[in-house]
């Protein structure tokens, strides 16, 4: 949870009109891991699956509360496949980041947006488990609720 000085010094950049990257306000340990979740996102938006797929620990899990309540898994397989068919645009983005690094494994939890065609579709929290591999940061599972409606974008999203 924030504290309100931080949100204070948050809101100050903000109506300063300080353009400051969300891991910016991060530890370096922090950073590498926002690191490979914006890469994820950024291989997501090309629809490359072979760069998602360096990204992601093989037998990763993608679990998704949905609106109705009901929980659905996916595999890494599933969701390679699913991209790879997918042909819209996709732009997903988070914000307010609350990071933890214990060795070789993190927790990144964020609220994000998600663009199809370059209009909202969905909002909700993201929760990304991560592991430390040879190769670097690697998402190990992914776990978010999809919320269709009263998304509204953070003031404080910087996130490009």
């Amino acid at each position: 949870m924030k504290s309100l000085l931080q949100l204070g010094a948050a809101a100050i950049f903000v109506f300063a009109g300080i353009n400051v990257r969300a891991k910016d306000a991060h530890a370096p340990a922090q950073r590498e891991v926002l690191g490979a979740v914006d890469a994820l996102f950024d291989a997501m938006a090309k629809h490359d699956v072979d760069a998602s797929r360096k990204l992601i620990v093989p037998g990763a899990s993608f679990v998704v509360l949905k609106p109705d309540g009901t929980v659905a898994m996916e595999h890494d397989s599933d969701y390679l496949d699913s991209l790879a068919k997918h042909k819209e645009a996709f732009r997903e983005r988070i914000w307010s980041a609350q990071v933890t690094v214990q060795g070789d494994i993190a927790q990144v939890w964020a609220p994000y947006d998600f663009h199809l065609d370059g209009k909202l579709s969905h909002c909700g929290i993201d929760s990304f488990s991560m592991v430390r591999t040879v190769e670097g940061w690697r998402v190990a599972g992914v776990s978010y609720t999809v919320q269709k409606v009263g998304c509204t974008p953070s003031p404080l999203d910087t996130r490009k």
